[in-house]
């Protein structure tokens, strides 16, 4: 995820790098680090499930 990405999320959803840092559960360093030089994949994931309103996940009995 590049940081032109990172930044494009974090409008999108209308949140505060605090409040990135909290629902990502890194620090806001991390996520200063993430605006200027862009975040890895599964940060990009996270970032997509959140988007789109998925939970954790969790294994679901049979």
């Amino acid at each position: 995820m590049t940081a032109e990405d990172f930044n494009a999320w974090l409008a999108k959803e209308g949140i505060s790098g605090r409040e990135a840092a909290r629902r990502l559960d890194v620090s806001k360093n991390t996520v200063v680090r993430y605006r200027q030089t862009g975040a890895p994949g599964y940060i990009a994931l996270a970032c997509a499930a959140l988007s789109y309103g998925l939970p954790p996940w969790r294994k679901i009995d049979d």
